[in-house]
């Protein structure tokens, strides 16, 4: 018998907020997420940017001039044995997390297991895929909430940093 080991890494390459997720709890969702899917063995990035970089990334991998809030780039075997990489624009996850009325934290941990989700073979282009994907993205959303041990840190998980 085989066992799997995963790597998460996570990176916070954007400026714009302090983030108050609980990183080592979404590190241990994420790799339940890739036991109970029977994810491929390796290393998997998650980079939190801002929207000029998003927008940037987007433009120049998938062709698209406009911001969004998560893509998720599966990567071929490397020397590193790199898996993929899932890049999260914080300022848009807080757009839409005001917009939804949900915690700013909930939102970064959907675009990380959307991303992630893509990265292992799911997709979202017809609807029936759609909704099987957002089943899954729901149970984990939910898995991750029944995990919670930690309070959020402030007010909807992030303050505004000073210049």
């Amino acid at each position: 018998m085989v066992i799997a080991m995963y790597q998460i890494n996570i990176f916070n390459n954007q400026k714009v907020f302090t983030l108050g997720i609980n990183l080592d709890r979404l590190r241990r969702v994420l790799k339940c997420i890739l036991r109970k899917e029977r994810g491929p063995s390796g290393l998997f990035n998650f980079i939190f940017v801002d929207n000029r970089e998003i927008r940037r990334l987007n433009r120049r991998y998938l062709g698209r001039n406009r911001i969004t809030d998560v893509i998720a780039f599966p990567l071929a075997d490397n020397c590193d044995n790199i898996k993929g990489e899932v890049v999260v624009s914080v300022e848009e996850a807080r757009r839409q997390s005001r917009r939804r009325n949900i915690p700013l934290n909930d939102e970064i941990a959907l675009y990380c297991i959307h991303g992630l989700l893509h990265l292992i073979g799911y997709d979202d282009l017809a609807e029936s895929e759609r909704i099987k994907m957002e089943r899954r993205q729901s149970e984990y959303l939910k898995m991750m909430a029944a995990t919670s041990s930690v309070p959020r840190a402030g007010r909807r998980g992030f303050r505004r940093r000073s210049s």
